[in-house]
């Protein structure tokens, strides 16, 4: 009979330290500062010596617990196939247990597994390095050569994970992936792993039992010994709330900031955008070229009063190969050269940009294998009518970005990433050859003060960049295509956002077009949603219009009048709820913390008429207890006159129902904020605020000669304001109405 090592996830509130991350060697040891040790020793230390096959983790936090096992090829020349579950010899280490695993009397792998509780979650990382040479492939992508094994209780369990494909699309299949697996029950008690290193070679694959298999991917072709493969696992409460927390400890590991949410003009401006679903995507203005399409555009946008901050230039820009293949053509084919097409900008593009007067966002893909950098540089090359090759000279990416920089770019975007994994077999072949191209790219961008858009990215990708602090934003949708249905595009993009946001990154919806009937097929015809979820992102906003037809106000409810965004805290998260089978519209919150307390937003949609009929939530349900609100429906204009529940009313095919939630003061009060902005209380309009039992203090920012607009609840009435000309505005509103002076900054007080 197996005997069995329990550890606690959470520790009893006398035993819990301060505890932190904390890295030795370059990442090799994370040591605790908590008791944990005193806990291991009293429960290991009985078993030391003892050969076992499964570890179980039973954590007292209720979520139940998982064992661990190993298993080996039980030829190693046919790794794979025919796994065998070792036996394991644990030990004890300065602040870890170590387990050996041996096959047939010979050690070939050795686990060490630390324990830490970090602000009430349970954190375990299991760092495993092979002791025996693995000197063949599986054969199979998805089938790892060996690995840890995971294996959930037996609690009923539901699953999220990001597949291996563009974007990541989420889904709650169990299936094989290079990112995060969460794991949670109907109460969202929850847990989550993941590679915790090597992550553009990890694969984590399920088995028909449950359990998972967490090692390399199948098609490397050796695995050395000393190698080291890391897996992190993160418990909590909440579906969100715990991959939130399981990236923070990833990025700790790896000492990675959050990127800031202003970190690049993609990130802080308003933008016109000239990607697939684009108006002018392969496509210029009649009888202009793109230089001269691109500078109308820029002009109508200055006449019409839409702050643009830069442009973004796609793949038309370059020269690629052209096939004979009518289904290649429409592919469009491998770049031949990340240099504009004469054609195009006849002037050339630093001319263009010059006159432009902003900044570029530029795409690039994939290489064909005639193009001239692969006579200069060595390049791998793959398979198909395609044709592709990929330069891994590292001094290749020293050329594309000092031509960044001479073309006036400053965010580049790296699109087809998954594309090349796929086309490229030199990238999966060997442990270290995605990373260095990888790598060799982001670094290169990095000593030119340039940050980087991943596009068509993987979970891999996702993982990687936290390894460099320059990479601040990735696609988390399909390419936009108006006449697509939204059920495909915006629940995917919530939730892959959730996990763009946990490893330091901001999501991009794609553009969209803010105006209807601009082409007369592939039309838009719910604008305002897109706009609404594209600013809600905390991310990119990119539309891309027709010139003449973008919709001026739309747009101008995303940013202040100079095109700076008005943002969230962070991206809008699908309520928990959402991951349950739920009879609720499509349902997503996010928030600005200030000195008043959390302002919430929430839009609700209706994407599956057939199945969406319970149209009311309580705050308590979507886990807004810290406080008592006062719920605005945005839309209507109107005060909610109940403040323990939203009701989303009937709502039309893909309507938004769009909710501000203001935290009520003590005084009464509740600022409801600028009204004809999606994100009604931004830190970058409304900088300080604090209330105490006399009223209100405000500090507002933006440009001279703004007007702005402030809608507060004040059931008592205002007495007297300073800053600002106070107006009622019906039943317990009153307007607060103000211009932003030369200096860009005004003081408001309410009484």
């Amino acid at each position: 009979m197996a005997l069995a090592v329990y550890f606690s996830w959470k520790m009893p509130s006398d035993k819990v330290v301060a505890a932190k991350l904390d890295q030795r060697k370059g990442g090799e040891m994370i040591r605790t500062r908590t008791k944990v040790l005193t806990l291991l020793l009293a429960l290991v230390l009985p078993l030391v010596g003892r050969a076992e096959k499964n570890f179980s983790f039973a954590p007292d936090s209720g979520i139940g617990g998982f064992s661990f096992g190993f298993e080996w090829p039980a030829d190693p020349a046919a790794p794979g196939k025919d796994l065998v579950a070792l036996e394991g010899e644990t030990s004890l280490g300065a602040g870890f247990t170590a387990i050996a695993w041996k096959a047939g009397g010979e050690q070939v792998a050795e686990t060490r597994v630390f324990e830490q509780v970090i602000d009430g979650d349970a954190i375990l990382i299991f760092e495993t390095e092979i002791k025996k040479d693995i000197l063949a492939s599986t054969g199979v992508f998805r089938q790892p050569h060996f690995g840890l094994v995971v294996r959930p209780d037996a609690k009923p369990r539901r699953t999220l994970l990001y597949t291996i494909d563009a974007f990541s699309l989420p889904t709650r299949k169990a299936e094989a992936t290079s990112g995060p697996v969460a794991l949670y029950t109907d109460d969202f008690d929850a847990v989550v792993f993941s590679p915790l290193d090597r992550f553009l070679v990890a694969m984590s694959a399920p088995r028909p039992d449950g359990s998972w298999l967490c090692g390399f991917e199948g098609m490397v072709e050796k695995i050395p010994a000393g190698v080291k493969m890391k897996l992190i696992a993160v418990s909590g409460r909440g579906v969100n709330n715990t991959q939130v927390r399981w990236g923070a400890m990833l990025r700790a590991y790896h000492h990675r900031q959050r990127a800031d949410a202003y970190a690049d003009v993609g990130l802080s401006r308003l933008g016109y955008w000239t990607d697939n679903g684009a108006y002018y995507y392969y496509k210029t203005a009649p009888g202009k070229n793109y230089h001269e399409t691109l500078i109308a555009a820029r002009d109508d946008a200055v006449r019409r009063g839409i702050p643009y901050g830069y442009f973004q230039i796609d793949s038309w820009w370059y020269p690629k190969h052209e096939s004979d293949s009518s289904i290649l053509q429409a592919f469009r084919g491998g770049s031949l050269l990340w240099e504009p097409i004469p054609e195009m900008f006849p002037k050339g593009l630093p001319a263009f940009q010059q006159e432009l007067g902003l900044p570029l966002i530029a795409h690039n893909r994939w290489y064909n294998i005639d193009s001239p950098y692969c006579k200069k540089y060595e390049c791998a090359t793959g398979f198909g009518e395609k044709r592709p090759a990929l330069p891994i000279d590292p001094k290749f990416w020293d050329e594309i970005m000092d031509n960044a920089v001479k073309y006036g770019v400053q965010v580049y975007e790296q699109d087809w990433l998954i594309t090349q994994m796929n086309m490229i077999p030199w990238l999966r072949n060997d442990l270290d050859h995605a990373e260095s191209w990888f790598d060799s790219m982001i670094r290169a961008a990095h000593a030119r003060n340039l940050t980087v858009q991943l596009c068509m990215a993987s979970p891999e990708f996702f993982l990687q960049q936290v390894k460099h602090p320059n990479v601040t934003q990735v696609r988390t949708s399909g390419d936009y295509q108006a006449i697509f249905p939204k059920w495909y595009y915006w629940p995917s993009f919530h939730t892959t956002s959730v996990f763009a946001y946990a490893v330091g990154i901001w999501p991009f919806k794609d553009n969209f077009q803010s105006s209807p009937f601009q082409r007369g097929y592939n039309d838009e015809y719910w604008p305002f949603e897109e706009a609404l979820i594209s600013t809600l992102s905390a991310g990119l906003v990119g539309p891309g219009d027709k010139i003449g037809r973008a919709d001026v106000g739309l747009l101008l409810r995303s940013c202040r009048k100079d095109g700076l965004l008005l943002k969230p805290d962070r991206p809008a998260f699908p309520l928990d709820l959402m991951y349950l089978d739920t009879h609720l519209p499509w349902t997503v919150e996010t928030l600005t913390e200030t000195g008043l307390g959390p302002t919430r937003y929430v839009a609700a949609f209706n994407l599956h008429p057939l199945r969406t009929f319970d149209f009311s939530v309580t705050l308590k349900e979507m886990g807004f207890d810290d406080g008592e609100y006062v719920i605005y429906n945005w839309r209507t204009g109107r005060v909610a006159s109940r403040r323990d529940r939203i009701d989303f009313g009937p709502l039309p095919l893909n309507v938004g129902a769009f909710f501000v939630l203001a935290p009520a003061q003590a005084n009464g009060m509740a600022l409801i904020g600028e009204t004809d902005k999606f994100v009604t209380v931004a830190k970058k309009r409304i900088v300080e605020a604090s209330a105490d039992a006399s009223g209100m203090k405000l500090a507002l920012e933006g440009v001279a000669g703004e007007n702005i607009s402030l809608l507060l609840f004040a059931p008592a009435g205002v007495k007297k304001t300073t800053g600002a000309i106070a107006r009622p505005a019906g039943g317990n509103l009153t307007r607060l109405e103000l211009v932003i002076p030369e200096c860009g900054r005004v003081e408001v007080e309410v009484e």
